[in-house]
């Protein structure tokens, strides 16, 4: 049972935790919980090729600058890649090296049940990407829009192991961090939190400082508009997501329903 963070005390301070609540309600953000530890492994290696990307062509677009006390958007990537749990070694050997020849794409693949699939590529060249996908799609089913049609709000998401603690403890603690929503998971005991991506270093960083075990924190796009697939159309869908995730160029792939 997943239970929302509407309650019935509405406040100035909470009224836009509330509004994200209502607008992500149908999104299903518990199916995965069991997958989390299981695929740490690939999801890190992948996080980590990523923000080393970003950072390599930070620098570089920033005159060789690699000191993020000088270079704010440097700073920043370096944040978010350390509340990811991004090694340090890896961040700081991508300071040292030079840009490759990849740059990140972003593609939408559609399927029956209005379903969308958004996503991430660290590809030489877009053509590239896009053979790779289609090869996929065309032995799995599913079709690569010619552009992105699906609304998602790029968020950052944090899921921490609770105890006692019920939802009005949890929903008082998000608006003290900062955070847009929280949602909790009684049976997984789980509670999600859904933060600004900007804000997304310091709700962790708060959150872990209550004492809370963050079992994943990462930047994943949400839909605006969940679709609402049937079961069939969903289990088409995960599998099509679990064989696009296992491809060498695709750093992440995020769902609409």
């Amino acid at each position: 049972m997943i239970l929302s963070a509407l309650g019935t005390r509405v406040c100035n301070l909470c009224e836009n935790v509330l509004i994200r609540q209502v607008r992500h309600a149908g999104h299903n953000k518990w199916s995965n919980i069991k997958h989390i530890k299981a695929a740490k492994d690939l999801q890190n290696s992948k996080l980590a090729s990523q923000f080393s990307h970003r950072i390599r062509v930070c620098v570089k677009d920033h005159g060789g600058d690699a000191n993020p006390e000088t270079n704010a958007k440097l700073k920043k990537i370096m944040a978010e890649a350390a509340s990811a749990n991004v090694p340090k070694s890896s961040l700081q050997a991508a300071l040292k090296n030079k840009p490759d020849d990849r740059s990140e794409f972003q593609f939408e693949v559609g399927l029956p049940g209005g379903i969308s699939l958004f996503v991430e590529t660290l590809c030489s060249t877009r053509n590239g990407a896009i053979n790779v996908l289609n090869g996929v799609l065309k032995k799995k089913g599913g079709s690569l829009e010619t552009r992105l049609k699906t609304k998602f709000d790029k968020k950052g998401i944090i899921i921490v192991e609770v105890q006692d603690q019920n939802l009005e403890y949890l929903e008082e603690m998000a608006i003290e961090a900062g955070a847009e929503e929280v949602d909790l998971n009684t049976e997984e005991k789980m509670a999600e939190f859904t933060t600004d991506v900007n804000d997304f270093p310091n709700v962790k960083e708060f959150i872990e400082g209550k004492g809370f075990s963050c079992v994943d924190a990462t930047i994943s796009y949400l839909p605006e508009l969940p679709a609402d697939p049937s079961n069939v159309e969903r289990k088409v869908a995960e599998n099509l997501k679990e064989i696009l995730e296992g491809l060498d160029i695709v750093m992440a792939v995020h769902r609409n329903y």
